[in-house]
């Protein structure tokens, strides 16, 4: 996948469901909020904080963004821990719904022996700018081989917390290289190309396999408001995909990668096919196009966004809002900013857009 390295056929969709080269009739604009970061990749605020937002870089480094600037010192240097060739290196990061009380975030990374690696962490009593070095295992998965396909997004089902229940969820690529050679989305017993979820606050807590059938879901999120999940799954050469799953929902769906991409046959296998659940959209790599960026459903101030699910492309820059059973469009803001390779979410609902160049904006109307 171009720029994170970048991130390294059948029946079409109907035409309601496809990106259309139309354009929304609303002109958003983006602003610069951070520059000069080392390849950023994700961006995440702590429960009921308002004024930081803590930067993931890739080389193993999650910088703190306060008050509109950005401190020199690192919350947390893991770099001696991260690989960081091809597609690997510090992902993600999310906050512990009791964050405030236990101080508790967790990472996603992959380590020197290129396994993939979700541990927590907490932040120092003492200063809440920087980090414990203390770290807590949870999963380590083995990725041997090649070094695209890490997957990289963990997510805390908001839903859920709310209930008490403080589920984790990542996901896993398929290991690498090109058309998943050795079969593993759709192997059940192998960690890779798969959506995991996690009971945190467990005794011992235990992966648990929620879906599979998935090459790359390198982005991907939960509605704040009822909880739905949307991933954006990265394709091979012709098709980029967008899964949903409604809150609540039955884990064991298959998004049938291999032998689907999008909705497109790709190999020729048999798959067990009782959960195959299709995209909700797809779009094709045809004008340049070449890695889909999952995005978040917007909950924010701008009304005309509101209820809008955002995604974009890695390549052309190209950014998509799309309704619920409405065609998505072009936004005015496409191709404004280079190599995107993430969105992230601010506690009010705001939506900022993250180039693994070195920038982080705000969108705004």
């Amino acid at each position: 996948m171009p720029g994170l390295a970048l991130l390294a056929m059948a029946t079409l969709l109907p035409a309601a469901l496809q990106p259309i080269p139309a354009q929304a009739s609303v002109n958003y604009t983006l602003s610069l909020v951070a520059s000069g970061l080392n390849q950023p990749v994700y961006m995440a605020g702590p429960p009921g904080d308002y004024q930081r937002y803590f930067i993931v870089e890739k080389g193993g480094v999650i910088r703190v963004f306060a008050s509109g600037r950005l401190l020199q010192t690192p919350f947390l240097n893991i770099s001696s821990r991260v690989s960081t060739d091809g597609e690997r290196g510090l992902l993600s990061m999310a906050f512990d719904p009791g964050y405030r009380v236990n101080r508790r975030y967790y990472v996603y990374y992959t380590d020197k022996s290129t396994n993939i690696v979700v541990s927590w962490f907490t932040t120092s009593a003492n200063d809440p700018n920087r980090s414990n070095t203390i770290e807590h295992p949870l999963v380590r998965i083995p990725h041997p081989t090649y070094n695209n396909h890490n997957g990289g997004q963990l997510q805390i089902d908001p839903i859920a917390a709310k209930r008490g229940q403080d589920m984790l969820y990542f996901g896993t690529g398929d290991g690498g290289s090109a058309g998943d050679p050795n079969n593993n989305a759709q192997n059940k017993n192998s960690g890779l190309g798969k959506l995991f979820r996690m009971d945190v606050h467990a005794p011992r807590p235990v992966k648990q396999l929620f879906a599979y059938g998935l090459r790359n879901p390198w982005r991907f999120s939960f509605d704040r408001l009822n909880g739905d999940l949307r991933i954006g799954d990265v394709g091979q050469d012709s098709w980029e995909e967008l899964d949903f799953v409604k809150s609540g929902g039955v884990p064991g769906l298959n998004f049938g990668w291999r032998k689907y991409e999008g909705r497109h046959l790709y190999h020729d296998q048999s798959i067990d096919a009782s959960r195959l659940t299709w995209p909700f959209a797809e779009y094709s790599n045809a004008g340049g196009n070449c890695a889909v960026v999952g995005g978040y459903m917007y909950r924010g101030s701008i009304s005309s966004l509101y209820g809008s699910y955002l995604f974009a492309d890695l390549c052309t820059g190209n950014i998509w809002m799309r309704r619920p059973g409405h065609n998505a469009v072009l936004m005015n803001i496409s191709g404004q900013v280079s190599n995107i390779v993430s969105f992230a979410e601010g506690n009010l609902g705001g939506i900022f857009v993250i180039s693994i160049d070195g920038s982080i904006y705000r969108l705004g109307a």
